[in-house]
């Protein structure tokens, strides 16, 4: 009986092993069990400045290949005990990072990838995205005055630009040139290019934000016809692309209402304000040490002496009712876990206190949308989508290592205390290089490189900085890996067919 179960035993470990998920076709590096995917190498190495090194002889693409292997063996040979890995706020970052993944994964699979295109309007929108407009136009900063102009133009349907013209006690009226291309609010842009408009139409008030209006008119338009079979067919693409994304927020939104249909929240007035006024505090400090002491006071977490008049001990304020939605009460303790992972996004900077506590609303109510959301994600296995989990992955290894690399650093700092001697930045960095020499020649037997999707790997040029906007976490990829300059590739080529864990 117990050989039969040692048999069973090893057949299930045998079939697990076998089972081991085969690698993207695109892995570039191993290290172990971690790899790099060509697509994550061209992110990490474009979307993120880098320091100016010389492109000669693709000597970029090997200093990054040569760091981003570094950064794998870091976190080989110290992650698992890494200072870093137990601190909670990290393990809240992570997190967070990953549901911001999942609730982006949401997005496609609940609004972009059913959207159906027609190819009638496809033609049209085609068409219209040649065209360019010249516009007067008018901001507005009160739902009460969009809605009184708004009245005013359909009670005057044959008098509109007497009454757009009205906005203004002169002649002089902002202008604005437009272009299809442009990156403008989703509800400009279907306002000006859903269907053609003529000279002097008059458009809006349209929404682009909280208690944000403009009413534009068409003062001329021209059309700037795109000749050549490539560059049409690329520009066609552009316009499909385009098009779908926006038939996509419009699902999205509409998806996000229905999730949140019914739902709303009853803030404790009390609380609020007190949140509100220490959160103020907090983002208008002028220095760490002003930020700190305003920490202080808002948690209470340490001298007593700081504490803000009538406010209640760190416990008793944690319990305290912060608002209801659904039914369910969310305490301060409940929020201060919240944003541990999911940091408050403010629309734009408040001009005064009176604002902040509009745009602090605002902040909490988008982070218990996202909340919903994300329960949405994780009722549909999203927390197991590989793109969620090599985002994850990404970052994990990313802050390890770099936070591991000045652990190493520091250590090996203290053989030489004499901060006075001008050859200790020098003899520091031989003794950095030395490390990582070590590091390579004791794992080089797990290192294997796909020479031939190296060899075809280039770089571009051009230093970008890419951010997402109005999220939590905006920065799209990790900095740059800075552990050596390094331009010399002599790994074992990786086999085509090895399993992960080979």
């Amino acid at each position: 009986m117990k050989r039969l179960f040692i048999v069973v035993l090893c057949a299930l470990l045998l079939a697990a092993a076998c089972a081991k998920k085969e690698p993207p076709k695109d892995v570039l590096f191993r290290v172990g069990d971690k790899y790099v995917t060509v697509k994550e190498f061209k992110i990490r190495g474009e979307f993120t400045p880098h320091p100016s090194y010389p492109r000669i002889n693709r000597n970029l693409e090997k200093i990054l290949l040569n760091n981003l292997i570094l950064e794998k063996l870091f976190v080989e040979e110290r992650g698992k005990n890494s200072e870093l890995a137990k601190r909670e706020g990290f393990k809240n970052l992570i997190k967070g990072i990953g549901e911001q993944k999942m609730r982006e994964q949401l997005f496609y699979k609940k609004a972009f990838n059913p959207v159906k295109l027609d190819s009638v309007e496809l033609k049209k929108r085609y068409a219209l995205s040649q065209r360019e407009y010249d516009l007067e136009f008018y901001s507005l900063y009160s739902d009460s005055l969009a809605k009184s102009v708004q009245k005013k133009l359909q009670d005057n349907p044959a008098h509109k630009i007497e009454t757009f013209n009205s906005f203004w006690k002169d002649d002089k009226r902002p202008t604005w040139h437009v272009k299809w291309k442009d990156p403008d609010h989703i509800n400009i842009h279907e306002a000006l290019y859903s269907g053609p408009l003529k000279p002097d139409s008059v458009i809006g008030p349209v929404p682009i934000g909280r208690h944000q209006w403009i009413v534009m008119k068409v003062v001329n338009w021209q059309d700037n016809i795109i000749l050549g079979g490539e560059e049409q067919l690329q520009h066609y693409h552009e316009v499909v692309e385009k098009v779908k994304m926006n038939k996509a927020i419009r699902a999205w939104d509409a998806y996000k209402h229905e999730v949140m249909k019914g739902k709303e929240i009853q803030f404790d007035r009390d609380t609020f304000l007190k949140l509100a006024d220490l959160t103020y505090k907090l983002e208008t400090a002028n220095d760490k040490q002003e930020k700190n002491d305003v920490m202080r006071r808002f948690w209470q977490d340490e001298d007593s002496t700081l504490t803000v008049a009538d406010l209640p001990t760190e416990e008793a304020f944690l319990k305290r009712p912060f608002f209801i939605i659904d039914g369910v009460t969310w305490t301060v303790g409940d929020f201060r876990n919240a944003v541990a992972s999911h940091p408050l996004v403010y629309q734009k900077n408040a001009a005064s206190r009176d604002e902040f506590y509009d745009q602090f609303k605002v902040a909490v109510a988008e982070l218990v949308r996202d909340t919903y959301l994300t329960k949405q994600a994780y009722k549909m296995g999203l927390d197991k989508d590989e793109q969620v989990m090599r985002t994850k992955e990404i970052w994990h290894d990313a802050l390890i290592a770099s936070f591991e690399r000045d652990k190493v650093v520091g250590e090996l700092a203290q053989a030489f205390p004499d901060t006075t001697d001008p050859w200790r930045q020098r003899n520091l960095e031989k003794a950095f290089d030395a490390y990582l020499q070590d590091l390579v020649k004791k794992h080089n037997a797990e290192i294997k490189v796909n020479v031939d999707e190296f060899d075809n790997l280039e770089l571009s040029g051009i230093q970008v900085f890419v951010k997402q906007e109005h999220v939590p976490y905006p920065v799209a990829t990790p900095s740059w890996p800075i552990f050596t300059t390094n331009n010399k590739v002599d790994f074992q080529p990786m086999q085509k067919k090895m399993k992960i864990g080979k």
